[in-house]
């Protein structure tokens, strides 16, 4: 069936359909950071240990399922007679989908609503909650047999192609109220590009439809794919460790957001890219390496920030400076690179400021501890330095 667009007069087919003829979509955004899920435990597994289902199944094990929040399938493979340009009115599409569940000749992939379905599937199979080592008093049970039974079957809106789904995904969970995170964002907004292309499109064409789909005025979608395209050059050219970045994406874009850094590492920003070549040139190669230990580690080294606001109080002001760049690739100390991040002379200055007041502050307590050696040899230590610093200053060399 071919149905251009959503709207009044292009109805999709609502159907019930038992709960084990549903299974869930490997290729759910959600799931972009593990890839390694191929089969349906392994996604139920994770959407339980990352993303609260025990909130819905609370709910669920309660009131049943709620016919007003149906889940969107597509036909693991379309039947024959929905093949072409088929003419049955949405009743007659969704008689004929129910006789082909009863007879058990067609199933589907989720691909809206896999949290729910992981849910449904906990709930009505005790085997599996077991598999999952779920506490009794840690996850809701259904509370009778006719909440079983309303759970087992799903309300579900049939779509014959995942790619007729996109707009509806994009709208819902890139610039909606049900957000994805940074990093499902990207490698949905990239795996939609990358169908476009494969259809023919040229890149900026797969672009530019997406964001007409979604919506997007704020350039969301090429902002998104800029870092995306950055962190796969790291991980294809540097063998980088991606998996840390795929947890903060977001940092990917607050560092993105300053020109120093992305002078830093040769990026352009978003509005500049070719999309069509690299982004990080070559000979940049080793100072994305850089960066990108500095923001999330690498397995080795820790990342050197603690809060991602100093992304753009601290490194950004580090990078734009080539002495305190050179300070923190030597040293991986950042707070030290951002004292000298405004020159050698100002630093000098704060440091000497620095040291006149911890001594004045030290008269004040010095005189109870007058008779200690420690702090003797600590104040001889200090006129030594002072003396030599003087020296220094007044010598016409």
């Amino acid at each position: 069936m071919n149905i251009e667009f959503a709207g009044k007069g292009k109805r999709r087919p609502l159907i019930d359909i038992p709960i084990d003829k549903i299974s869930l979509d490997i290729d759910n955004p959600r799931l972009a950071r593990q890839r390694e899920s191929v089969n349906e435990f392994d996604i139920i597994k994770t959407l339980y240990e990352e993303y609260d289902l025990e909130e819905l199944a609370l709910s669920m094990s309660e009131n049943g399922y709620f016919d007003e929040e149906p889940i969107i399938v597509v036909p693991k493979q379309v039947p024959v007679i929905f093949q072409g340009d088929n003419k049955d009115s949405i009743e007659e599409i969704q008689k004929k989908l129910m006789e082909l569940l009863k007879n058990g000749e067609i199933e589907f992939v989720v691909v809206e609503g896999n949290r729910r379905v992981s849910t449904a599937k906990i709930l009505t199979n005790p085997t599996l909650r077991q598999k999952l080592k779920i506490r009794e008093d840690s996850f809701a049970k259904p509370k009778s047999e006719e909440v079983v039974a309303d759970i087992s079957l799903i309300p579900a809106i049939v779509y014959w192609d995942r790619k007729e789904v996109a707009p509806y995904l994009g709208v819902r969970h890139i610039t909606g109220m049900l957000k994805w995170d940074a990093y499902a964002k990207a490698a949905y907004i990239a795996n939609n590009i990358a169908q476009e292309v494969a259809s023919g499109k040229t890149i900026n064409d797969s672009i530019k439809i997406i964001q007409d789909q979604i919506a997007d005025r704020s350039d969301v979608i090429k902002k998104q794919f800029l870092c995306f395209k950055i962190m796969k050059e790291a991980e294809e050219d540097l063998e980088f460790d991606t998996k840390r970045i795929k947890n903060s994406f977001s940092l990917m874009t607050v560092a993105l957001n300053s020109p120093a850094i992305r002078a830093y590492i040769g990026s352009p920003s978003y509005k500049e890219a070719n999309y069509l070549e690299r982004i990080i040139p070559v000979d940049k190669l080793e100072q994305l390496r850089h960066l990108l230990t500095w923001i999330f580690g690498d397995g080795k080294n820790e990342p050197i920030l603690t809060d991602s606001r100093r992304i753009t109080s601290e490194l950004a002001p580090v990078l734009a400076k080539k002495e305190a760049t050179e300070y923190l690739v030597k040293t991986n100390i950042l707070e030290e690179a951002y004292e000298r991040s405004s020159g050698e002379k100002d630093y000098i200055i704060r440091k000497v400021n620095s040291a006149s007041s911890a001594i004045k502050f030290s008269l004040s307590y010095a005189w109870k501890y007058k008779q200690e050696s420690e702090l003797q040899l600590a104040v001889e230590e200090c006129l030594l330095a002072i003396g030599e610093l003087k020296r220094m200053m007044n010598s016409n060399d």
